[in-house]
């Protein structure tokens, strides 16, 4: 066969055929792409659901962290992985607080600790390689993720003695000491902001607005110090026209004292920044709550005198201060925190100082003359405490608990007020609350001893008799006050405690023998002959039980006129449960 003569060139530069010789070449290297790709893609796979799977360990375990562990096995073993895949499970405390770098808001906690509010969990598992394990001296790869979730747990409460509002001439006086300018609203405007509800979480950012406050975490607002003018500025700015105008008409352009913001409500850790705002945003004041705050801002340090008519038979003279405002101890016009939160409401409190006639007493005896009575009295008003002892985020069961209080104090026990007959010194006076400890004996009446003998006669004039005093008003028997899930979903969120006629009661009491000390006052004893000692003996005895018959009546209309004169009555003691804040189980990093 004859051979073609340009064959060999034809064939040197013939291209057919090429691909498949250089994928032929590549087919391992590209096998090998594929192969890594899948094992990939299941690595991601695989990841991804230990992330889903840790996710929901972190998130079961939060909602029930008494039993963290067991709930986060379960879970795990639920999603067909076994709990010895849990390495690591830790309870803490979370701060959803964007002043706080990201890795430092999770602090590890002992089990039992108030403050845990989150759960952080460590799940490890190994999943199978598959054609990577060719070029690979193992065939499993360790995988391991971690999920942190947050539960807070908060209720926010108030502490009431169903006392009413102060009435206009008081509202007005203790505005214009605060405000430093005449404060003159009338019924109709003081009725019109009691009637208008107000959001804290507006108003907290209102505040941060007016404040210029520009800390990264929104809750700090708390933590400062506005001036009444500012929180009444911020107040006005969520007010209808009417109400608004009523309220610039009283707001003075400077000069107004600094109060701390948690005055109005206070007791939440600030530092849980977005958690906090987001409990105080479900909260509703009235604007005259507010208002009530500012007017506290006055303080027990600065009491109003009050020019109260005081017509009483026996009554010769009354000098009444009233404060407004809580005692260093308190948490805000409203409380609001997690477990061990306390609040101590003593809204009002009056001092007066009682002039009688000293034939009230009658007769103590021959030769016994009584030349002046006086009893200095202090009244707190909604003295009372309360503590969290139990927040319950888990509603699976209407009957369990939602909210746990204890009523008691050291101080006072569970109480609508307290009253005391006594002296104390204006620095008590003024930083409160009043223990009976800081009670001293007080100057409250001066007798005179004529002595008559065979031949002469002896005279003992200006000997001062001491008494102090105390007593729980409205106490109650019950330690505790609790909130069911089922009640607060029905909105039975007021349970009260102590009841009766408690002034009348309460003045009883404090003039009982059992209550009431009396004495000579120290340094006198030199005045006292043996000849006047069996006397003075006699009157000591007996003058407990005349204070009690001839002085009730007189005092206790003395309390109601000046309580009648600032708008204020005494009744059940109340704890309303304003907000029971479960926030929602959620992921963090």
């Amino acid at each position: 066969m004859p051979i073609n003569p340009r064959y060999p060139a034809s064939f040197a530069h013939d291209e057919r055929g090429a691909v498949a010789v250089i994928v032929s070449l590549l087919l391992v290297m590209l096998i090998g792409f594929v192969a890594l790709g899948v094992d990939v893609a299941s690595l991601y796979r695989e990841r991804a659901k230990l992330q889903a799977d840790s996710d929901l360990a972190a998130m079961s375990s939060v909602a029930n962290i008494a039993n963290a562990t067991t709930r986060a096995t379960d879970t795990l073993e639920q999603n067909n992985r076994s709990g010895d895949t849990l390495t690591i499970l830790q309870t803490g405390r979370f701060l959803r607080n964007p002043a706080i770098a990201r890795e430092d808001r999770f602090t590890t906690l002992p089990a039992g600790d108030a403050r845990i509010n989150a759960v952080s969990v460590t799940v490890k598992d190994t999943t199978p390689l598959h054609f990577a394990k060719i070029f690979a001296d193992q065939d499993s790869l360790g995988l391991t993720r971690t999920s942190t979730a947050i539960r807070t747990g908060a209720a926010s409460f108030s502490l009431d003695s169903n006392v009413l509002r102060l009435d206009r001439t008081a509202l007005n006086a203790v505005l214009s000491d605060v405000l430093g300018t005449p404060v003159m609203l009338s019924v109709g405007e003081i009725q019109l902001l009691s009637d208008i509800n107000v959001n804290i979480g507006d108003l907290l950012a209102g505040l941060r607005q007016i404040t210029g406050n520009a800390a990264r975490n929104p809750a700090a607002i708390l933590d400062e110090q506005a001036s009444a003018g500012e929180v009444l500025g911020a107040l006005q700015t969520l007010l209808p026209s009417g109400a608004a105008g009523v309220l610039g008409a009283i707001i003075p352009d400077t000069g107004t004292p600094d109060l701390p913001v948690s005055a109005i409500i206070g007791g939440i850790d600030s530092a849980l920044g977005l958690t906090a705002v987001e409990f105080a945003s479900e909260i509703d004041l009235s604007a005259l709550d507010v208002i009530n705050a500012v007017a506290s801002a006055n303080g027990y340090d600065n009491p109003a005198s009050l020019g109260l008519n005081v017509a009483v038979p026996g009554v010769t003279s009354v000098t009444t201060r009233l404060a407004m405002g809580d005692p260093p101890a308190h948490s805000g016009w409203i409380a609001m925190g997690e477990e061990d939160v306390q609040l101590h409401r003593a809204a009002i409190r009056l001092q007066n100082e009682i002039t009688l006639a000293p034939d009230l007493l009658g007769d103590l005896g021959v030769g016994v003359s009584v030349t002046s009575l006086n009893l200095p009295l202090y009244l707190e008003v909604a003295g009372a405490s309360a503590t969290l002892e139990e927040i319950n985020c888990n509603a699976s069961d209407p009957t369990a608990t939602a909210a746990r209080f204890s009523t008691q104090n050291p101080r006072n026990g569970a109480s609508v007020a307290s009253l005391y007959l006594g002296k104390l010194d204006e620095d008590t006076f003024a930083n409160g609350p009043i223990m009976p400890s800081d009670l001293g004996f007080a100057d409250f009446m001066d007798i005179s001893i004529r002595i008559e003998l065979l031949l002469t006669e002896i005279v003992i004039p200006g000997i001062t008799l001491q008494a102090r005093s105390n007593v729980s008003l409205g106490a109650s028997q019950t330690d505790t006050i609790s909130f069911t899930h089922s009640e607060i979903a029905a909105g039975q969120t007021t349970k009260h405690f102590g009841s009766g006629n408690l002034l009348s009661s309460g003045v009883s009491s404090l003039l009982s023998p059992a209550n009431t000390e009396i004495r000579v006052k120290p340094g006198q004893e030199g005045l006292i002959s043996a000849v006047a000692a069996p006397v003075l003996g006699t009157v000591l005895a007996a003058l407990p039980a005349q204070l009690l018959a001839a002085l009730t009546a007189p005092l206790d209309a003395v309390l109601d006129t000046t309580l009648d004169g600032v708008g204020v009555r005494l009744g059940e003691g109340e704890l309303a449960l304003t907000g029971h804040h479960c926030e929602l189980v959620r992921l963090v990093q």
